[in-house]
Formats: structure tokens, sequence, C-alpha cells
């Protein structure tokens, strides 16, 4: 039994320990950790300062612009502007005598010729003074009647010496007044005859009646006097007009006979053809504009008075004036500017703007044809400032227009 104990702690003995590589074990695995974590933390810190190098650098390069030349009016352009389409001929209508309304021969959108009949009045006072102008008429008739009788005897006695001159006078000057008041007489019965006339309300011309302010039994009175309200409006829509105020700037390009387009924004992409019929030939002080009137033919009445239309244009070139554009102008506090590349150097112009063709500015003054201007031009431009040119188009690697003999050094010689 003592051998056998002898022998295991003989055994025991004989195993390694392993406390001591576990104490050895964990000093090693935490610096592994502190390496990594510094690591870690160093890369974006070396990621960081090479963005930076990189900006200073691209800082430090000529940025490249997009240029495109300044060029000659050579193509014409289309001037749209707004409008209202109105009747060719639109008329209020009102009575020519006082009275009721006794019957109604048209409605609201009836259709018309000229002629018809569109209502009719019913008088009584105005019929009764005129069998009284009648009645008249027939007195005054039988008086100078009467007249020319007695004067007739009176000549026969002062043929005789039985009267006086003076007397004969007398009788001739009666039968003269005679006369003249049957003329009073029969153009005061003949007046009322017309008035008379005027109960039947006729249509002036062919159309539609587009309003209708009186019923049956309505009384209506005589003209267009202050307060009195039209019977109905009739209008033509057959053949419409348009007018439009056309900008002083291309007054001068408009003129009667021109062809316009017309459209509707409710019909679609669909063109009325019409024609420039009459020009106010004057500039309204107010708006700087010019009336102008445009007559549009409508067979099939697809255009109604009252809508809003676009009236186009194609307006000429002039051949005097530039164009640069639109996304070349710089707008500051100095006014308007472009920028202009000579050499590479940034030269900001200030300019005198004409038009605006939306796509393209016409330029009055302040640059030559051919200058080589920057589209799209960037906060950062600032006169003097050094870049490289690149026509618009072109690949950015491109050799700057200003370098080849392109149109910027054209027109610098």
């Amino acid at each position: 039994m003592t051998e056998a104990l002898e022998t295991s702690r003989s055994r025991a003995s004989s195993r390694p320990s392993t406390r001591p590589r576990r104490g050895r074990v964990v000093p090693i695995v935490i610096v592994l950790v502190l390496i990594a974590l510094f690591v870690a933390g160093l890369v974006p810190r070396m990621r960081q300062a090479k963005d930076r190098e990189r900006e200073v650098d691209a800082s430090a390069e000529v940025p490249t612009v997009f240029t495109e030349p300044v060029r000659r009016d050579s193509s014409g352009t289309t001037l749209d502007l707004p409008g209202t389409i109105g009747g060719l001929r639109e008329a209020p209508i009102y009575a020519r005598t006082t009275g009721f309304v006794k019957s109604l021969r048209v409605d609201l959108g009836s259709s018309v010729r000229a002629g018809d009949t569109l209502l009719v009045l019913d008088m009584p006072d105005i019929t009764e003074q005129a069998r009284q102008s009648r009645a008249t008429l027939e007195q005054v008739e039988a008086t100078a009647q009467l007249a020319h009788a007695t004067l007739e005897r009176w000549k026969n006695l002062s043929a005789k010496d039985a009267v006086t001159r003076q007397e004969l006078e007398e009788k001739q000057a009666a039968a003269n007044v005679a006369d003249a008041s049957v003329k009073a007489a029969r153009a005061n019965a003949a007046n009322l005859s017309e008035v008379l006339r005027f109960g039947a309300v006729l249509a002036p011309f062919n159309g539609v009646v587009t309003t209708r302010d009186v019923d049956v039994g309505s009384l209506v009175s005589a003209g267009a006097v202050s307060g009195n309200r039209a019977l109905m409006t009739l209008t033509q829509i057959d053949a419409l007009r348009v007018m439009i105020n056309v900008p002083q700037s291309a007054a001068a390009q408009v003129h009667k006979g021109q062809v316009a387009k017309v459209s509707v924004q409710e019909l679609g992409a669909e063109t009325f053809p019409g024609v420039v019929a009459l020009t106010a030939r004057a500039i309204d002080p107010a708006t700087r504009t010019l009336l102008t009137e445009v007559h549009v033919t409508n067979p099939d009445r697809r255009l109604l008075p009252g809508m809003f239309t676009h009236v186009s244009f194609s307006v000429g070139a002039s051949g005097e004036g530039l164009r640069i554009p639109s996304i070349a102008l710089i707008v500051r506090a100095d006014g308007p500017q472009v920028a202009r590349v000579d050499d590479g150097i940034v030269h900001l112009t200030p300019i005198k703007l004409g038009r605006d063709f939306g796509t393209m500015l016409e330029v009055l003054g302040g640059i030559q044809l051919g200058a080589q201007v920057i589209v799209n031009p960037s906060e950062q431009l600032s006169d003097g400032m050094t870049v490289r040119a690149v026509a618009r188009g072109a690949r950015a690697d491109a050799p700057s227009p200003s370098t080849t003999g392109g149109a910027g050094g054209e027109a610098k010689r």
C-alpha cells in the first residue's frame, strides 16, 4: 500500500502545471486588442488626411469651364403672346322704344340670321299716339283744302278789284301755313309709324344669342341710357377676333396681313390659322405695348368667345443683333453680365440686353461677335481668374478654343 501511494505521488509530480501558462496568455491577448484598437482609429485618420490632401490639390488645379461663342441673330424666332377670343361682331341689343315684351322668338344660344325677329314689344301708348297723329293729319289736310279754296276765290275778287292786295296776301299766307301744318302732321305720323315698326327687334347680323336678360312681360325702356340693361347680346362666332398686346420690342415686326397661329390649351396641340387684321399703330404709354387684332375663322365653332388663348408669330431676324445662351447670363447687383474668356483669363463683362427668346437672349451692346462666354458660370468666378475653357459639347480633355485659333481668337484679332 505504501508503494501505491508513492507511485501516485510520483505521477502527480510528473504532470505539467497549467496556471503559469494562463498567466502568460492573458497579457498577450490584451496587447493584441490594444493594437487592433489603435489600428482601427488610425486608418480613418489617414483616410481623412489623404482626402484633405486631394482637396488641396484640386483647389490648386485650374478649373475647367464650358464656353459658347456669341452668335449673330440669323434665325427667326417665335413670338408667343396671350390673348382673349371675342366675336368678330358683338352687339348688345336695346329697344328703340318703351314697351312690354309681348313674345320672345329666340333664347340663350339660339343661332339667328340677319333680319330675324328676336322679340316683339307691345306698345299701347305709342299705338294710341299713332292713331291720334293720323287723325290730326286728316284735320290739317281739310283745313289746308279750305284755305286753298278761299285763296282761289280771293284771287278772282282781286282780279275785279273787289278786295285789297293786303287781304289777298293774308289769304295766301293762311294757305301756306295750312300746307306747313300738313307737312308737320305727316312727319309726326310717319315718325310714330316708324316707332311702331321698332316694336319688332331684329337681328343686325348673323350670330348667336350669348346673353338674355328679359322675359315675356318685362317692361323695357328705350335706348342705352344709364341703368338700362341690354335685352340680349348677339355675337358672331363663325369668325372671331383675338386682341393681343405686342411688346414694344417686337412691335415693329408685327404688321397687317401677317400670319399667326392661335392655340387653346384645352383643345390640345391643335392650332388655328389667323391673320393680323388691325393694329393700333401707336404704343400705349401705360403698358408700352401695341394693341393688335388677329382674325380667326371658326367654321366648326370649336373656339368660343371669351376663351384664353395663345397667339404665335414667326418673327424674322433683323440680322443686326447678337445672341447668347440664356444660361450664360450673370445677374448681380451691378447689372447683367457675362463671363468672357480670353486666353484662359475670365473677364466679367457688362452687357445690354434686348429681347428674351427663351433659351437665347438678344444682346444690344457690351460684347463682340464670336467672343467666348462661359455657360452655367459658378458663383466663385471672378474677374481675372485663370480657367481652362472647353467648347460646350466637346470633351473636357479637348483643347481650349482660345488656344486653337477658334472664335475667341478671331474676335480678339
